[in-house]
């Protein structure tokens, strides 16, 4: 046995000396990265910096604690998050299912059989037609007798080409992705939870300013019948009053709708029934802030964006998925044996006697798999190369992503200087409208006019600010956030 195992050490250490791992290892593929944002720098306000990268919390920068709160509540409930954290799980049992063929696989075995020879046989023939030498193979023909069996049952393949470790290699860079898309999930979700929430500010801005406006225009209607009871003023211009009293009135209920549809989406994003969640009214302009949105340099997205981050991965398991393809055109070698006892009585099971084994190594070479092996290395490779095009496109979607909000924020900027400088002139010009009108120098059709332009343009300032609210949530999401990986592995544990 001391010789027999001498033998198979040297084997096994012969064969470990050759051997070698299919494929090469991964390597980050070179991309072409801006030095900086320097060509947007110069249209940015100041607010962005790009020497730090956001926070990990980077929505407390909104100093919001009610938005905090909102985002803190979607993170724990959420149920896309939730089936996200749950996928991490999967992802790190099949890194272990990958890793278990590098080991010894040993099953215990017991049994207990009643046989009976036929008489019209021969000792030993059964080794002619293969089987495996055994007491039932060589018993004398017709004779009856019990066989009880306990074994030890063992199976190791010498993983030389590399095949069962490429296969874990591309296990693990799986599972990677699934990580980075349980973040990219959570990203996405805390930049839905924001931009809900600015939206349903804004709505109650626009309700605020339609219930202003319904109660000025009320006031204008009960001046102008006034005038008409004193024939200062026609019947047209009452009626043109009413149109104006009932075109405020009719915003209401649109403006409240839209905003229960709202608050219903920001309920499910929490993770709660659409009527659970109850938001008090508060207009835009009490929450609006400008944070200090640090924006880092080009290099660093690919290190903090989930999407690239996942794309990588994926590329990464194709990659390894080459050397596994390879593999499997080089041979197979196995060691296997079965040791135990084995009796034809009971009592004398347990001795030394019954003691039986058998081991030693077996060598599979391919010789004809009908163009198996090269389609799935021509399958590795195409899988490898679309994925690399995959990758790329995702960075360059990535810079455009931080380039087109860079230029929004500084545009949203002036543009609502523009809005307020209308806005002021617009309520100059309807201040201006009603004071020539009570002198009857205009119709009322022109202080009609000029409410009209008021109410969009002060509307319209409202949008434009919200706008750039959720453009800044927008950037946070485009950079990567701050979201840290500790925290789902914490959160799926």
């Amino acid at each position: 046995m001391s010789k027999t195992s001498n033998h198979l050490a040297m084997m096994v250490a012969g064969f470990l000396v050759s051997s070698c791992v299919q494929g090469q290892d991964y390597k980050r593929p070179p991309v072409e990265i801006p030095n900086g944002w320097a060509q947007i720098e110069k249209v940015t306000e100041a607010s962005i910096v790009s020497d730090s990268q956001p926070e990990t919390e980077w929505w407390k920068t909104f100093e919001n604690d009610e938005l905090s709160g909102l985002i803190t509540q979607a993170l724990q409930q959420n149920h896309d998050v939730k089936r996200a954290l749950a996928r991490l799980l999967e992802g790190r049992a099949s890194v272990m299912s990958a890793t278990a063929g590098l080991y010894p696989h040993i099953n215990l075995s017991g049994s207990y059989t009643n046989l009976a020879i036929s008489k019209n046989t021969l000792a030993g023939l059964g080794l002619a037609t293969g089987q495996q030498p055994s007491p039932q193979v060589f018993a004398t023909p017709g004779t009856t007798f019990d066989l009880w069996k306990g074994a030890l049952d063992l199976r190791w393949e010498a993983d030389f080409w590399g095949r069962i470790r490429r296969s874990r290699e591309a296990a693990a860079a799986d599972s990677r992705a699934i990580e980075q898309d349980a973040r990219a999930i959570a990203l996405s979700l805390i930049g839905d939870v924001g931009q809900s929430y600015f939206r349903i500010r804004e709505l109650d801005e626009q309700l605020d300013i339609a219930t202003r406006t319904l109660g000025v225009r009320k006031e204008s209607l009960e001046i102008i019948q006034s005038r008409a009871v004193a024939g200062l003023a026609s019947d047209l211009d009452v009626k043109r009053a009413e149109v104006l009293v009932a075109e405020a009135a009719g915003l209401l209920p649109d403006l409240e709708r839209i905003r229960a549809v709202e608050s219903h989406r920001l309920a499910v994003l929490t993770g709660m029934a659409p009527e659970s969640l109850q938001i008090e009214s508060k207009p835009l302009r009490a929450v609006v802030v400008q944070p200090e949105i640090p924006v880092g340099l080009p290099s660093q997205l690919l290190e903090r964006r989930p999407d690239i981050l996942q794309a990588e991965a994926t590329l990464a398991a194709s990659h390894a998925r080459i050397g596994e393809a390879r593999a499997h055109f080089f041979p197979t070698l196995a060691i296997t044996g079965q040791g135990g006892l084995q009796s034809t009585e009971f009592a004398k099971w347990f001795t030394g006697n019954s003691l039986n084994y058998s081991i030693g190594p077996s060598i599979t070479l391919p010789i004809f798999q009908g163009g198996t092996n090269l389609a799935r290395l021509d399958l590795a490779e195409s899988r490898y190369q679309q994925m690399l095009e995959n990758y790329q496109q995702t960075i360059l979607q990535a810079f455009r992503e931080v380039a087109d909000l860079l230029t929004s924020l500084h545009k949203r900027k002036e543009q609502l200087v523009r809005q307020r400088e209308q806005l002021a002139a617009a309520h100059t010009a309807v201040r201006l409208a009603e004071i020539r009108y009570r002198k009857g120098l205009v119709n009322y059709l022109d202080v009609l006019d000029a409410q009209r332009t008021a109410l969009a343009t002060e509307t319209q300032v409202v949008l434009t600010e919200r706008t750039r609210l959720t453009d800044m949530v927008s950037l946070f999401k485009a950079l990567g956030g701050g979201w840290a990986s500790v925290t789902l592995s914490e959160n799926a544990s």
